[in-house]
């Protein structure tokens, strides 16, 4: 795959036949460009910075396994929700994933639907299954551009930036201003 394809902008493919006993240790920083383009995806208006420390290790438990934990430093420009105007943001956010063989990734699959028992696998408490390897290996890049999604303010608002007088609730016991109910005044308006 190309860096220009959709999730792939920050690409950087660790084999994991590479990796020894002891693991491996990877910083990661995005260039211009793959800010530019993760900020395309996001649908934001910049990433300004991203870098990543990493670490990827052969599972001691789980055979065939590899483990990756990681943080992130970054900053982004995001709009206000209610000013529109950019708010810079600093991101910083740890995180794991674990991966295994695709076939072992597809029998946990079909043994986890095959079990009646519900409540084990929606455990929110529980570790995620493992993510497939690809082509035999870990896209960690990938990897740090998921936890930094995930890790965007849904709302971002600007220090300051207040809702129009409008939307604020009216004196009367606090009940918020509706559409419907300038309908209904107009309405009792009209019938009088």
């Amino acid at each position: 795959m190309s860096k220009g394809t959709p999730g792939n902008e920050f690409s950087h493919l660790v084999q994991v036949d590479r990796i020894g006993p002891e693991g491996t240790d990877l910083h990661l920083v995005a260039n211009p460009a793959e800010r530019e383009a993760l900020a395309r995806r996001f649908r934001i208006p910049a990433v300004l910075s991203l870098s990543a420390d990493l670490r990827v290790f052969p599972d001691p438990v789980l055979a065939g396994h590899y483990r990756l934990t990681g943080q992130l430093a970054a900053e982004v420009e995001q709009t206000c929700v209610v000013s529109l105007d950019p708010v810079r943001q600093q991101v910083a956010e740890s995180f794991q994933r674990l991966f295994a063989p695709p076939e072992v990734v597809e029998k946990a699959a079909a043994v986890q639907t095959d079990d009646d028992e519900e409540a084990e696998w929606l455990d929110p408490d529980a570790d995620d299954p493992p993510d497939p390897l690809v082509n035999g290996g870990i896209d960690a890049g990938a990897v740090v551009a998921e936890a930094l999604a995930l890790a965007l303010d849904p709302y971002p608002r600007k220090p300051g930036a207040g809702l129009p007088e409008g939307y604020r609730p009216d004196d009367d016991g606090g009940a918020k201003v509706s559409p419907f109910a300038v309908l209904a005044k107009l309405k009792t308006g009209k019938n009088d």
